[in-house]
């Protein structure tokens, strides 16, 4: 990320999504670092789907394991059953799991992306403005809605190419290979 780069993330309005209020707190206090004052603390799917229902935000962040309706579920329902300017709003998945069908369903589901646990205010900060940035075109079709999952040619901004962690390299080339964008034998270079 350059660094002398700016964005005023103090007007943003995010919801924040988990079953552990202090998860939810833990995440807010990185927001807030960022300079983000408007949070949305849900604990659970349930009141997610009240939030979403009473306001509108510029960001969703959930955590993917919780009992019930679980976070992937969640970004389901956004996608198709909110109304409709709730469906476009971006959408980030927090897991401790990135297994490649963790990826794919979080991918399925039609998250923006997904990041791994253990978070860093980096990582965070570095997919909330990628989020911002993003060009990419919202699709509908009969079994997908969300962003479009075809940018492998893009790629990340070029200011986040240098620094990532090793585990999101590996995510990411896990996402292209079920994708079909990428052979499995060019994720195994990628990922050894």
């Amino acid at each position: 990320m350059n660094g002398s780069a700016r964005i005023n993330l103090s007007s943003a309005n995010v919801l924040v999504v988990d079953d552990n209020p202090q998860a939810i707190e833990l995440l807010c206090g990185v927001l807030d670092g960022f300079g983000m004052r408007k949070f949305k603390r849900a604990v659970g799917v349930d009141e997610a789907k009240e939030a979403c229902a009473d306001a509108v935000f510029d960001l969703i962040l959930t955590d993917a394991q919780m009992p019930g309706v679980d976070g992937y579920e969640f970004i389901s329902w956004l996608r198709r059953s909110a109304d409709e300017q709730a469906r476009l709003t971006p959408a980030i998945i927090v897991t401790a799991h990135t297994r490649r069908s963790q990826v794919t369903k979080a991918r399925d589901c039609g998250a923006n992306f997904i990041i791994a646990k253990p978070i860093t205010p980096k990582i965070i900060l570095e997919r909330i403005i990628w989020v911002a940035q993003s060009t990419r075109m919202f699709i509908e079709t009969e079994n997908y809605i969300g962003p479009d999952r075809r940018f492998r040619k893009a790629g990340p901004p070029a200011e986040f190419g240098v620094g990532r962690r090793k585990e999101d390299a590996e995510t990411a080339a896990a996402a292209e290979a079920v994708a079909g964008n990428e052979p499995s034998s060019e994720v195994q270079e990628t990922t050894a």
